[in-house]
């Protein structure tokens, strides 16, 4: 870690860093924001209380507001700290008077206005995005989960802005319990801030934003090296060799494309999806043995690593009666035939896993208990009926684990032979909790307890995999189904890769077209462009199915070399930013240009494949 010098905070509460001045928006200044809705600043408390304060760790200031409106028996706390140790500047909250106030959320640090031309803000939304302060279109109405950190809304708990004269990176550090806000109205500026949530009702800890300053010069690269830096301090990064010398599954995934499979679907009436023009829509079944003679023929026509991830293996269908989804449906073949399947992937050198669910709790489960359900802060249980499974409350996260080893060694004693698998939603969905009184959970436990599941399946020689990647996962997720780019994106940027693309593989759509996909490219470039692995299509035929086959091998190849590497670089070649190039740390470099299809891999050794061969 690099040691900041001049860094230091001004009177009127802005931030002195490398000769440049930051400056907060007193235009959305900090505030509570109550259950019922109502805001109240800071600024309004009747007292507020400021003295400086030098602790062993650094110097700064100290303000104690109360009396505020309405919250007359509310006291907290804001302490502003200057680290000794690498001048990072802590921005932190924490009540000292609560006296039942129910609170929705706390609006802390305003956010920074960084409004010079040129500047362009870091943004963490799902793989990553670039922000110019003056980008012509209005974005982000909406954030997925409501800007819930430790979701796809954010794949890592940090933001940045970049300027001419220097630049920010602010780390929020308990994300499992923070949401964000992104305004970007057509034309800029760009305002990012934190919104700490309280945990089981209350804001029982204190909550901090740290902010990082970088000098002139400094890019987008700049604060994803310094965020890994953070991240191995806090020893987040599990790299894919260290994953594959505890389960050496983890490297035959290496260079392969990923098929998901069909097997069982039912639709419930209740379901959302329920196709009531056309009920046949609504009970399809595609037998075990369907995938085996698939498996056979994509090994005849040269596609020596696959990962199969079997959908709907169940007897109550996809996505339904979870967490009590055994046995092996029986209309695909039960038993016998998911094992003679498994075998068969197993024969022919691929990798067999199954996709799994232990967060959708569906009340026709035949263990089903509102018991286990999570259980809000006020004693409701919330509900929706959405997918294929119909009415459903969430599982308690705490519960999970004890379901997952169920439910697998169930499988694994009747013979399935599973090399990986796939709990869904855990990297993607936000952390729960859980106010029930013999299973009370907060979110960071939520996230702790989706931990344990991977860490199961590891232990039993199964590579874990879930719907997205997050940065939480990073000690134990091998693989993911997808982790494209969020749609309301400016400019495209593999952040989250330019962080930790040896700790995880990502598989990519090949085509345009395909969700997380900006328009104009194809997933095709960006696996390549990303060092990932491609998505094999379970149904073409002819020459759509040579050229994903055509595809896959070039990919491969690929990925063979780079799936253990850092991703230490990626620059646009062209100012219409369609031309584009990334490295990796073995010397691998990748050209992709989105205007015309074309890219170019060069190798360490000198070797070059282009899309000319």
């Amino acid at each position: 870690m690099y040691k900041q010098q001049n860094v230091r905070l001004e009177a009127d509460g802005s931030i002195r860093a490398f000769d440049r001045v930051w400056r907060f928006d007193s235009q959305d200044a900090p505030s509570l924001v109550l259950s019922g809705g109502e805001t109240v600043l800071f600024s309004s408390a009747v007292s507020v209380q400021t003295r400086p304060v030098t602790t062993g760790l650094g110097q700064g200031s100290r303000t104690v507001y109360a009396d505020l409106p309405g919250c007359r028996d509310f006291t907290f706390e804001t302490e502003t700290l200057v680290s000794d140790t690498d001048g990072h500047v802590d921005f932190t909250f924490s009540v000292q008077r609560e006296m039942g106030l129910r609170l929705r959320e706390v609006r802390y640090p305003a956010p920074v206005a960084a409004d010079d031309s040129g500047a362009y803000a870091v943004l963490n939304t799902m793989q990553g995005q670039l922000l110019p302060v003056d980008w012509p279109q209005k974005l982000f109405d909406k954030l997925p989960f409501d800007g819930q950190m430790c979701s796809e809304s954010a794949y890592m708990p940090w933001w940045g802005e970049v300027t001419p004269t220097g630049s920010y990176l602010a780390w929020v550090r308990s994300p499992w319990d923070t949401k964000y806000s992104i305004t970007h109205p057509a034309g800029g500026p760009t305002r990012i801030q934190a919104r700490h949530l309280p945990s089981l009702g209350n804001m029982r800890y204190q909550r901090t934003v740290s902010f990082f300053f970088l000098p002139a010069g400094s890019n987008y690269l700049d604060l994803c090296r310094l965020y890994r830096k953070l991240a191995e301090e806090e020893g987040k990064p599990v790299t894919l060799r260290e994953k594959a010398a505890r389960n050496p599954n983890v490297a035959r995934l290496k260079g392969c494309c990923v098929m998901h499979v069909a097997g069982k679907t039912h639709v419930s009436p209740d379901s959302r999806y329920y196709h009531q023009d056309d009920p046949s829509r609504n009970e399809t079944h595609v037998p075990f043995a369907h995938w085996e003679e698939r498996a056979r023929r994509l090994k005849e026509m040269g596609v020596d690593r696959l990962y199969m991830h079997q959908d709907g293996w169940g007897q109550p269908g996809y996505d339904n009666q979870h967490p009590d989804y055994l046995p092996p449906c029986r209309e695909l073949g039960g038993w016998e035939g998911m094992r003679k399947l498994s075998e068969t992937v197993e024969e022919l050198g691929y990798l067999y896993g199954v996709h799994d669910q232990y967060r959708d709790y569906y009340l026709d489960a035949p263990t089903y208990t509102p018991d286990c359900a999570c259980r809000s802060a006020d004693g409701s249980i919330y509900g929706h009926a959405i997918w294929a499974g119909g009415k459903q409350n969430y599982l308690c996260a705490s519960l999970a684990p004890g379901y997952v080893k169920r439910n697998f060694e169930q499988l694994l004693a009747g013979g399935i032979r599973l090399q990986a698998t796939y709990l869904d939603v855990f990297t993607c969905n936000e952390a729960d909790e859980c106010d029930h009184p013999r299973h009370r959970m907060t979110r960071r436990e939520c996230l702790e307890y989706r931990a344990r599941c991977f860490h199961y399946l590891t232990s039993k020689g199964i590579a874990p995999s879930s719907e997205e990647v997050n940065d939480w996962a990073m000690d134990s997720q091998v693989f993911c189904h997808w982790a494209p780019y969020l749609t309301d994106t400016a400019i495209a940027v593999p952040l989250f890769n330019l962080v930790y693309h040896d700790c995880v593989m990502i598989p990519w759509k090949m085509e345009a077209g395909e969700w997380g996909i900006p328009e104009g490219t194809t997933g095709f470039l960006h696996c390549l462009l990303n060092g990932g692995m491609p998505y094999m299509s379970d149904q073409a035929e002819g020459e759509a199915l040579e050229e994903n086959i055509r595809q896959w091998k070039v990919i491969s190849e690929l990925h063979l070399h780079v799936a253990d590497e850092k991703m230490t670089d990626h620059r646009f070649l062209t100012e219409d930013r369609q031309t584009q190039r990334t490295a990796f740390s073995d010397g691998t470099s990748v050209t992709v240009c989105f205007s015309d299809g074309r890219f170019e891999i060069c190798y360490p050794d000198g070797r070059k494949v282009t899309d000319c061969e």
